[in-house]
């Protein structure tokens, strides 16, 4: 049987399909537990901000996770034509979420800001950024390729796997069975019907970019501040738009957003703001205007936004994923699948005992100063009556010089065998 187009016969778990596009299912690790994991410990680590040593764990967790994804990302450049990785879908979920979890961690958790782990959240952004950059170009800039006939055996079951080739049934091909990409296999290329890769649902990871770029911005850039505008763009707004003549000084105005900015939330936005609404306007700064007011706003925006815009993103992203019904490299029941979780368990549990641990040996120390400190009473009280004995004994003698004082004798347990 040639190459087939009857859209009358029936493929399992397919129904009725007509053209095919090759992909790569989805990895294991990007399965739905091990997203699921990744999100509970994003927003942990965010909200978590008074439980250091319990979020440590699940801040440890996420960036490992995020940042693998980040690299896998790069690595997917090539991927998307001839044979689609369907692991670029799902590492834009967690890249997405994960930039804009950046933003609710480095703008919102004071804890995080002020420790020295805030060095290691900018690189860990930078990278997080990078990788959205090349999951943009992936999403946007490379085109699907078209979509061959369906091929069926005689007896009318779809070729969906290279393995099924082995058949006599099957007298057809699909051209990107023969194709390969790296870090993967080409028996692990599925054949899938067209309209998975191209329905309702799979526009919904991109209703966000706009945000998500921003958020990517705002990884990478060094020059970000927690609640009030970049440096950058004060810079910018400072030079090109407040230089009018008003007496006021950059400088003068820099000291007084970033003193608006300390004082209150977001007050250096709208202390920058009031002084563009005094502006002398002119045609050059009209258009200076133009670019850097749609910046101010969309960094205000996204400060304030950033945790429903996560929220958000959650959703639209697994409501792709999940009612795509795109194929999955492991089962649910998998270890791969439920594995990271009894880890992630075992790792709070871990951080539980030991915060137990530590609570019962500092309770055990101010018991032992205690005791101490009412030992060293004792000894105080023996001393001083012994010296009114002897000064009793001594009469109306006086020594005179430097005296050695005589330890008082503190009972033991050979005494009281004795």
């Amino acid at each position: 049987m040639s190459e087939s187009t009857n859209a009358t016969t029936w493929a399992p778990n397919y129904g009725a399909v007509t053209h095919i596009n090759c992909v790569y299912p989805i990895s294991g690790t990007y399965g739905l537990m091990p997203r699921l994991l990744f999100y509970v410990t994003l927003v942990a680590a965010i909200f978590g901000r008074s439980r250091e040593w319990l979020i440590i764990g699940a801040l440890v967790s996420a960036l490992t996770y995020a940042g693998t994804a980040a690299i896998h990302m790069m690595t997917l450049v090539r991927s998307r034509v001839g044979v689609f990785d369907l692991d670029i879908m799902v590492s834009w979920a967690i890249l997405s979420t994960g930039a804009l979890g950046y933003i609710g961690m480095m703008h919102w958790s004071t804890t995080l800001r002020n420790s020295r782990a805030k060095v290691v959240m900018i690189l860990w952004g930078i990278l997080v950024g990078m990788g959205l950059i090349f999951g943009r170009a992936l999403l946007f800039d490379a085109v699907l390729s078209p979509p061959e006939p369906a091929c069926y055996s005689t007896d009318g079951k779809l070729l969906v796997w290279p393995v099924e080739l082995i058949s006599s049934g099957f007298n057809c091909t699909y051209k990107c069975f023969g194709l390969s990409r790296p870090l993967r296999q080409r028996s692990e290329i599925q054949a899938v019907p067209h309209r998975m890769l191209d329905n309702k649902y799979t526009h919904l990871a991109l209703v966000l970019v706009g945000p998500i770029q921003f958020a990517a911005y705002a990884a990478i850039s060094l020059d970000s501040l927690e609640h009030t505008p970049s440096i950058m763009c004060q810079r910018y707004v400072m030079a090109y738009l407040l230089r009018d003549g008003n007496g006021y000084r950059q400088e003068e105005m820099t000291k007084v957003v970033y003193k608006a900015s300390m004082e209150s939330w977001y007050g250096g936005y709208f202390v920058l703001l009031g002084y563009v609404r005094r502006v002398r306007w002119s045609w050059i700064k009209l258009l200076w205007a133009s670019l850097l007011l749609p910046w101010l706003m969309l960094s205000f925006a996204i400060d304030v936004l950033c945790l429903p815009l996560m929220v958000t993103n959650i959703v639209l992203n697994e409501v792709t994923l999940l009612s795509g019904g795109f194929p999955v490299n492991e089962a649910d029941v998998a270890i791969g699948q439920w594995g990271p979780v009894v880890s992630a368990c075992l790792v709070v549990i871990a951080a539980c005992v030991n915060k137990g641990l530590e609570w019962w040996e500092l309770r055990q120390k101010r018991r032992r100063e205690s005791r101490i400190g009412d030992g060293v009473g004792e000894v105080e009280e023996v001393r001083i009556d012994s010296g009114e004995k002897r000064e009793e004994e001594a009469g109306d003698g006086q020594t005179i010089g430097v005296v050695k004082p005589k330890l008082a004798h503190v009972q033991t347990l050979r005494d009281m065998e004795d």
